[in-house]
């Protein structure tokens, strides 16, 4: 979804009052390339529990899991700590945009909605030259 004012401050009002199912969508990044190759997805929404790696600022190069999704597009990396004057540490929210999926949450058992949404998108064919719809491939079954 997209904010349809150029107020900022309606912009950020929209961000914030998204539903969840529109906040996914805003919640997509990239995929690393080996997961690209195997998987045959570009983009993914992003979801606690995953691998990321960090492709700018100040954690460049960091690779961890994600902890906590904040409700402005901004991801807690679990290997990604500041520490406090007082000794403690805190993670800092980096934004989804400077992230890259390296690792699904749960490899060995995936979300079923996760899984049929990486199917769906697969169709489209990133392993092949041509574009391929859903309406094509069964047009090509029935021959």
């Amino acid at each position: 979804m997209k904010a349809k004012s150029k107020q900022p401050k309606k912009q950020r009002k929209a961000l914030f009052t998204y539903k969840n199912h529109q906040r996914s969508k805003l919640l997509s990044t990239r995929v690393a390339d080996f997961v690209r190759d195997e998987y045959g997805i570009r983009t993914l929404p992003l979801r606690v529990g995953d691998g990321v790696k960090v492709v700018k600022g100040e954690f460049k190069d960091f690779e961890g899991e994600v902890l906590e999704i904040t409700s402005n597009q901004r991801a807690k990396i679990k290997e990604a700590t500041f520490d406090k004057s007082d000794g403690t540490q805190f993670h800092p929210a980096i934004h989804i945009s400077n992230l890259i999926i390296t690792k699904f949450a749960k490899e060995k058992k995936m979300d079923p909605w996760r899984a049929s949404m990486i199917d769906r998108k697969a169709i489209f064919g990133l392993r092949e030259d041509e574009l391929r719809a859903p309406k094509k491939l069964k047009e090509e079954e029935e021959k």
